[in-house]
């Protein structure tokens, strides 16, 4: 996916005015509520750390049966933002509703 749709400067500057990028989707899976939750934050000296969780709403507290629980870091925005894009279901959209971009 080109990532060039989110300006990492965009991204950048949020970051830094914020401390965290958070994007909380609700969803039904097989008719059944169920979340997503991203974020992205800073790690100092460019490294970025990246989590992402899946779960339906009955295991909120139980992440052992969440669909994905996953913490990552990177060296770079860059790296994170295409990690994002190509391996998790997150669009351009996702970031640009929850920057207020779009």
């Amino acid at each position: 996916m080109n990532t060039a749709a989110v300006p990492d400067a965009a991204v950048r500057r949020w970051l830094a005015e914020r401390r965290a990028l958070w994007i909380n989707r609700a969803y039904l899976h097989e008719g059944e509520p169920a979340q997503r939750e991203y974020f992205l934050k800073p790690l100092g000296g460019g490294a970025i750390q990246l989590g992402f969780d899946d779960w339906l709403d009955r295991y909120e507290d139980a992440t052992n049966l969440y669909f994905r629980h996953e913490r990552r870091g990177f060296d770079s925005l860059e790296r994170a933002l295409v990690y994002t894009f190509e391996q998790l279901p997150l669009g351009v959209g996702d970031f640009g509703r929850a920057m207020g971009l779009r």
